[in-house]
């Protein structure tokens, strides 16, 4: 199986949702899904065993889960399979549920069961013979490949007065900004929130500049333990989050100083654990997502390192992931930001031009967390991989960030 979290954001970037993007096969080995265009899981919902790994203190605190439903995984015993999260559950439908009482009577039941309800890819056409269904929904999604999404929701918003809309597919800050403006959207999802400013250059704060010298000092191939621990004992937030990270990374130890914590942690896990401890730092002001995003991609980049015959290069592949964000960062183009950090050319490579030996990884992270199952399964298929280990690898990278970071 393959699962992936899609955030859905708040006009302030705040995280309103996650949607739930799941596979249960590959799609080059059962070609049959490629044209199916359905969830390939009759009466069960596909991916909610992702759930069983993950705790509420995994994703962001009161935000809503939703979950796609067929009309086949409707009439399941959704109750008892979805059982944590409680109030916090959306369900998804699409046009497979159609306008008629039988299904009217199922979601309205599991409305009454505390479950929310959203509804999209419903063309205009056809909201007349949906209409006496709709009043009960939370949530109506608009695409904006489909057309002007203004136009759209303004055609909609006469048959739908009560409903929150969501904006989908937003794939820039202006149509972003184009669709807050209008004021008719509530909700919106799309890679927008991951686009760069278009800058050549920008100022960075002097703690940010502290914070970049000192990445660039512990990504050297061979530091000195001494000296980063004299400088993280100049700043009172960073010695704390240390502190913190080193009594949860060792068994049994009650570490009270930097130099201890350095000493026993050692250069390898100084060098992961504060790197994404200044990550954090450099991210201040920035949405909450795009950090998170590029630490689960730094410890599920470091996770597959194996399937992809690369064990021996993983804390490489964990900093590519966590800086596969930093011009977003930093505001600044990725090669520059890059030069701030100090990274291998390997990941420059990667990073800036998709070349090298670690593109291939890159593009396996950005089309699973996009849930682009297509390309996952090509990929999967062209270097034999197999999708549990994938999964597996993805699951323990959101209870890692969850265990570490929350």
């Amino acid at each position: 199986m393959l699962a992936t979290l899609v955030p859905l954001f708040y006009e302030d970037m705040s995280v309103a949702s996650y949607c739930l993007y799941a596979q249960k096969e590959n799609m080059y080995e059962h070609p049959h899904l490629l044209v199916a265009k359905k969830y390939d899981g009759a009466g069960s919902i596909v991916g909610i065993e992702v759930f069983d790994s993950v705790s509420e203190d995994d994703l962001v605190a009161n935000c809503s889960i939703i979950i796609p439903i067929n009309n086949i995984s409707l009439f399941s015993n959704i109750e008892e399979q979805l059982t944590g999260f409680a109030g916090r559950i959306v369900l998804l439908v699409d046009q497979t549920i159609k306008p008629e009482e039988s299904y009217n009577k199922r979601l309205l039941d599991l409305k009454n069961k505390g479950f929310k309800l959203a509804i999209k890819d419903l063309p205009l056409a056809e909201i007349e013979k949906f209409k006496f269904m709709l009043n009960d929904f939370d949530l109506f999604l608009i695409n904006s490949e489909t057309g002007d999404v203004i136009e759209q929701a303004k055609a909609f918003r006469k048959y739908l007065p009560n409903v929150d809309f969501c904006v989908e597919n937003l794939h820039s800050m202006e149509e972003f900004e184009k669709a807050k403006s209008s004021g008719l959207f509530k909700i919106f999802e799309g890679t927008f929130f991951r686009i760069p400013i278009n800058k050549s250059d920008t100022e960075v704060s002097p703690i940010k500049i502290n914070y970049m010298k000192l990445m660039t000092v512990i990504n050297q191939p061979d530091f000195d333990l001494v000296e980063v621990a004299n400088i993280v004992g100049q700043d009172p937030a960073l010695s704390i989050n240390l502190l913190k990270i080193a009594n949860k990374l060792t068994i049994n130890s009650n570490i009270r100083s930097i130099p201890q914590a350095t000493a026993l942690l050692g250069q390898k896990e100084i060098r992961r654990w504060l790197n994404a401890t200044l990550f954090n730092g450099l991210a201040a002001g920035k949405p909450n997502e795009i950090t998170r995003l590029s630490l689960i991609r730094a410890r599920f980049a470091e996770n597959l390192a194996p399937v992809f015959d690369y064990a021996m290069r993983k804390d490489e592949l964990f900093l590519m992931g966590l800086f596969s964000l930093l011009n977003l960062i930093l505001d600044m183009p990725m090669e520059k930001a890059l030069e701030q950090v100090g990274v291998s050319n390997e990941i420059k490579k990667a990073l800036v031009s998709n070349e090298g030996v670690f593109s291939p990884q890159l593009d396996f992270l950005l089309s699973y967390e996009a849930g682009d199952w297509r390309e996952v399964s090509r990929l999967m298929v062209l270097h034999d991989i197999e999708m549990q280990d994938v999964y597996d690898a993805y699951v323990e990278a959101l209870k890692w960030y969850g265990n570490m970071f929350i």
